[in-house]
């Protein structure tokens, strides 16, 4: 999405790569891919954006952030209106629980602030170029003191009662939703 919607306001940056395709292969990244199997949590490569090319840098960056995440959002909602509106068997009802319950969790995970998640894009767009010059040499850190907030009992207390409380707030807005318009 990240890709589409940067190719939209005129960076081909990701298509002129090979990376607009849905071929896994195309966008793992080994160190991320290798903690999946060590640690349980990983990560792809990020999707190369060339913000020059964009006529309202700062709006047009925060907008290719943001589509990641609403995605996630948009595909939980529509596996959760699948669950709501079609009788479907145990199996299904699992995997559909399993889909949703993935796509909320990626969608509110990448909107936290740490580089190198999409949070983190979205607030740094909001600072002068200058702020954000003086920012990205920290950006390497992150992704070690995300790691380390990830793997000990600190995200226990930080990130993980971020994380469910948000699941919890996203689906009640889905039921809430389908409540609203069409009251029983």
């Amino acid at each position: 999405m990240h890709a589409w919607m940067a190719s939209i306001f005129g960076d081909d940056t990701a298509k002129n790569q090979g990376r607009v395709t849905l071929n896994p292969l195309k966008h793992l990244d080994f160190v991320g891919t290798l903690l999946i199997f060590i640690a349980g949590i990983g990560w792809a490569k990020p999707v190369p954006i060339n913000s020059t090319y964009f006529s309202t840098r700062r709006i047009q960056s925060i907008i290719v952030s943001l589509v990641g995440p609403l995605s996630n959002f948009v595909l939980a909602f529509v596996g959760f209106s699948v669950w709501y509106f079609t009788p479907v068997s145990i199996s299904v009802e699992e995997f559909l629980n399993i889909f949703v319950s993935l796509n909320v969790v990626l969608g509110v995970f990448n909107l936290l602030p740490l580089p190198p998640l999409d949070g983190y894009r979205i607030v740094s767009s909001l600072f002068s170029a200058k702020i954000q010059m003086k920012l990205r040499p920290l950006e390497m850190y992150g992704s070690i003191l995300f790691l380390i907030v990830i793997l000990t009992p600190i995200g226990d207390f930080t990130i993980i009662p971020f994380i469910r409380t948000s699941i919890d707030v996203v689906m009640n807005s889905f039921y809430l939703f389908y409540e609203w318009i069409l009251p029983i």
